[in-house]
């Protein structure tokens, strides 16, 4: 009964990093680490703090 025990934990790290691998694998996945630049530029020209300091986006209580 033991060995069953062993066995789940051991299946479900197998099917994890299967899943990982083939995740990797496909190329729109990896396609935001080389596109790293383009969405840190898209982050501070259209982010949060840009638009929390544009008055037409606040609203006066």
């Amino acid at each position: 009964m033991l060995w069953l025990l062993l066995l789940i934990p051991i299946a479900l790290i197998a099917l994890s990093i299967y899943f990982a691998r083939k995740r990797k694998a496909q190329p729109h996945v990896n396609m935001a680490n080389e596109n790293k630049e383009a969405y840190e530029e898209m982050y501070y020209n259209q982010g949060a703090a840009k638009k929390a300091a544009d008055p037409k986006h606040t609203k006066p209580f």
